[in-house]
């Protein structure tokens, strides 16, 4: 079955922020332990409708980009030719080649998706898309990094309820919105950014 790779960067308290480099989305590290790996296994981009016109106006010019790191220039190649698909309300056309706007749930469309032959998908951002896959159980791993970063607000990667009269220190298995992975990876990187891979066990 193909796999859902949630592929997200999150700073120490836990804000889907990108506080350590001046041009989102990626580190330009060349041993990128995130996606460099996995490019191979994967041909399908899953965006939400924040994330990718972000995407779409950065990654297609980095081929080209004489100032662009070889890792860059080859991510910009990898994305031009994945399939993305990209959830939004709003979006009336494509921005980028090879995407799919769709308007249905997350669900729908990737019971769809694994009706057909492929590679791994890559849950690509924003948060909110990767909050709604989370919710609905759909994805198989997390691909994390971790920056060491604490910025104080933004966007959280997680998203928690606020329930004020909550006293209890331990939220049993089992408990609704509760998922519980395995640890798979873990690798630091040198400007103390922590890779972090984790499987959901299926049953």
């Amino acid at each position: 079955m193909r796999k859902v790779q949630m592929c997200m960067f999150m700073t120490i308290d836990g804000q889907a922020q990108f506080p350590v480099y001046t041009e989102p989305p990626f580190t330009e590290s060349d041993d990128d332990p995130m996606w460099k790996p996995r490019l191979g296994s994967i041909d399908t981009i899953i965006l939400g409708a924040v994330a990718y016109p972000r995407w779409a106006a950065y990654w297609p010019k980095r081929k080209d980009d004489p100032n662009a790191s070889e890792w860059e220039r080859e991510f910009s190649r990898f994305a031009d030719r994945a399939q993305k698909i990209v959830f939004s309300k709003t979006l009336q056309k494509p921005l980028w080649e090879n995407t799919q706007i769709v308007r249905g749930t997350p669900a729908e469309e990737l019971a769809h998706l694994r009706t057909k032959e492929g590679g791994n998908i890559a849950l690509g951002g924003g948060p909110r898309i990767a909050q709604s896959f989370l919710a609905d159980d759909l994805v198989d791993e997390m691909l994390i990094e971790i920056q060491p970063s604490i910025v104080g607000r933004g966007k959280p990667l997680f998203k928690t309820v606020d329930e004020p009269d909550f006293v209890e220190d331990v939220i049993p298995v089992g408990t609704p919105g509760r998922h519980d992975f395995l640890l798979r990876e873990v690798k630091g990187l040198k400007d103390g950014t922590v890779f972090l891979r984790y499987e959901l066990p299926r049953r």
